[in-house]
């Protein structure tokens, strides 16, 4: 009876994020389940030494990459020969009968609102591309015994587009992560001195759902209606900064991708940060603000008022004037209600915990083959 975590296919964004979180908290557990094994990604796993959590002798530990539509290759799915239950942190996992529990995390946000406003920023072409790879990758969504899903309106979702069982489907809280909460593993960024700015900031990649575009906007708007002067601080790879506009470039500075111990820091070097996404599941960056103490102003879209409440600036991600305006209540007159700050650190803190959640992604593993 063997069981495996796999992370393998985890190499961008905020998924590596989760995945180290888990087997960080795993790795920590007294009474390790016998016969148990990780498959980390090379990303994971660099990240998870920077934090010294790599799991030891406990588990049996592999680093191995899987990207992709390759995962279908036989070298690939050997692998997973032997396993009673897979759990894909997150999916898909491209093997198409599966001789385990295939367990798998969905994160996919385009697959459950298919009407999105953002195909209406894309090319006919690029539209056709992306629709037939959520199509493709919605087949192998449905074909996982188990999803796991972060909030109640991703389960939603998959009933309604993909026709998932709602009996098939797990709602674990997602949360932060641990190294939040440690100041002793922070690590450093190199962040350039703006005397005179408001020092703004946005972790991410530079996805198209995540409505970036709009700061050059924002730097304007906060500057020609409230006289206030600001900056952007983004976290883009280097090919992504390059393709970024020259407008953009003029008003953000790109300290580049970050460990995850790195991010709290980033997160203190900063008066607020602004997340303007049109499109989630579930990201951890308003909880990972929240848990810093610092202002955070966000889309108003149902996926952050459904985890962050009252705790948010809420603003219209359409209109760089209405983030401006929201910004500038904050900062114009008294500026950051510390009080509120705390309260909502709290709230974020308490929402979910890592340790509640490896231990039911654990629990959800070790479950009997026939449970659903």
């Amino acid at each position: 009876m063997k069981y495996n975590l796999n992370t393998s296919n985890l190499h961008v964004g905020g998924g590596i994020q989760v995945a180290v979180s888990v087997i960080a908290e795993l790795a920590r557990l007294d009474d390790f389940p016998p016969n148990f094994s990780i498959l980390a990604s090379t990303e994971v796993d660099t990240n998870l030494c920077k934090a010294g959590d790599v799991p030891g002798e406990q588990a049996a530990y592999d680093v191995v990459d899987s990207h992709g539509l390759r995962q279908l290759l036989p070298s690939q799915a050997r692998r997973f020969q032997g396993f009673v239950s897979v759990f894909t942190v997150f999916g898909p996992l491209y093997i198409w009968r599966a001789p385990f529990r295939n367990i798998v995390g969905f994160a996919q946000p385009w697959i459950i609102y298919p009407n999105n406003e953002c195909y209406g920023m894309l090319s006919l072409v690029q539209r056709l591309k992306l629709r037939l790879k959520y199509w493709v990758q919605g087949h192998f969504f449905k074909r996982a015994d188990v999803l796991v899903v972060d909030l109640e309106h991703v389960k939603q979702g998959l009933i309604r587009e993909l026709g998932i069982p709602p009996e098939r489907i797990h709602v674990i809280h997602s949360c932060i992560s641990s190294v939040y909460l440690d100041e002793s593993v922070w690590q450093q960024v190199d962040m350039p001195h703006t005397d005179g700015y408001l020092r703004l900031g946005f972790l991410g990649r530079n996805y198209l759902h995540k409505n970036t575009a709009i700061f050059p906007g924002i730097v304007r708007e906060l500057e020609r209606s409230h006289g206030i002067l600001a900056r952007f601080f983004v976290t883009f790879t280097e090919e992504e900064w390059d393709d970024c506009a020259p407008e953009f470039r003029a008003v953000c500075i790109n300290v580049g991708p970050l460990d995850v111990v790195q991010c709290p820091r980033f997160y203190e070097s900063l008066d607020a940060v602004v997340f303007p996404s049109l499109l989630e599941t579930f990201s951890a960056t308003p909880f990972e603000t929240l848990v810093m103490k610092k202002p955070l102003f966000a889309s108003d879209r149902n996926f952050n008022r459904d985890i962050c409440d009252s705790h948010a600036h809420y603003f219209d991600p359409l209109s760089p004037s209405d983030a401006a305006q929201a910004i500038a209540n904050v900062f114009v007159e008294n500026g950051p209600d510390l009080k509120a700050l705390q309260v909502a650190r709290e709230h974020a803190i308490h929402f979910s915990s890592p340790e509640e959640r490896a231990e039911k992604y654990l629990a959800l593993l070790m479950a009997d083959k026939t449970a659903a």
